[in-house]
C-alpha cells in the first residue's frame, strides 16, 4: 500500500513542464559567462576606436607634411626676383622629398606666379611636379584671396594634391568603394624682392 500511495508523487515529480520551468529558472539566474558575452559586444567597438585613432594620427601626420611642402615651395620662390626653370624643378622635387617616408607617387604640385590686375588674375608662368602646369596667359584656376591680392603685384601660388592610402583605408574600400583620402592645400605669398618674379 505504501508503494501505491507514493506513485502520484513520483508522477508529479516527472512532469515535463516542471522540468522545463526548472531549467528556465536556472538559466535565467545563471551568470556564468556574462563577462565573456559583454566582451564580445564591446570588443568590436574598442577595435574600431583603436583603428580610428591610428588612422587619424597617420592622416594628420601626412597632412602636416603636405603643409610643409606647400609652404616651403611658396617661401623659396617668393625670395627670388629671377629664377630658371631648372631651379624651379629642383625646388619642387626637393620639397616633394619632405613627404618621406610616405610614397610620393600620388603627390602633385602646381606652382604658379599670378599677375593680379583690377579685372582678372592671369598666369605669368607656371611649373608642375608630376602634373601639368597651368598655361601662361590663361586665367588662374585658383585665385589669390582678396586680402592678399594687390593690383600690379604678382603672387606666388602653390596648389598641392596628395592621395593618402593606408592598410586600414584599403580595408574600408571594400565597404565604401574608395581607397585612401584625398588631401589638398593652397599657399600664397607676394614676392619679397620686388613686385614680380621672372622665369628665365
Amino acid at each position: 500500500m505504501a508503494t501505491i500511495s507514493s506513485l502520484p508523487a513520483r508522477c508529479s515529480a516527472m512532469n515535463p513542464f516542471e522540468a522545463i520551468r526548472g531549467r528556465a529558472r536556472r538559466l535565467l539566474t545563471d551568470d556564468r559567462g556574462v563577462s565573456g558575452v559583454e566582451f564580445a559586444f564591446v570588443f568590436p567597438l574598442m577595435l574600431l576606436l583603436l583603428v580610428g585613432m591610428l588612422e587619424t594620427n597617420e592622416a594628420l601626420t601626412v597632412h602636416r607634411k603636405l603643409l610643409q611642402v606647400s609652404s616651403t615651395v611658396t617661401d623659396l620662390i617668393a625670395q627670388q626676383s629671377l629664377i630658371s626653370s631648372a631651379q624651379v624643378d629642383l625646388t619642387l622635387s626637393g620639397a616633394a622629398s619632405m613627404m618621406s617616408p610616405y610614397d610620393t607617387s600620388s603627390l602633385k604640385i602646381v606652382l604658379s606666379v599670378i599677375n593680379v590686375s583690377a579685372s582678372k588674375q592671369t598666369i605669368a608662368w607656371s611649373r608642375g611636379y608630376q602634373t601639368a602646369a597651368e598655361t601662361a596667359g590663361s586665367v588662374a584656376s585658383f585665385s589669390v584671396p582678396a586680402a592678399l591680392a594687390v593690383v600690379g603685384v604678382q603672387t606666388v601660388a602653390v596648389k598641392v594634391n596628395y592621395s593618402f592610402a593606408s592598410p586600414f583605408s584599403s580595408l574600408f574600400a571594400v565597404f565604401f568603394g574608395t581607397n585612401g583620402y584625398g588631401m589638398q592645400d593652397f599657399m600664397y605669398e607676394r614676392p619679397r624682392l620686388g613686385d614680380s618674379i621672372g622665369l628665365n
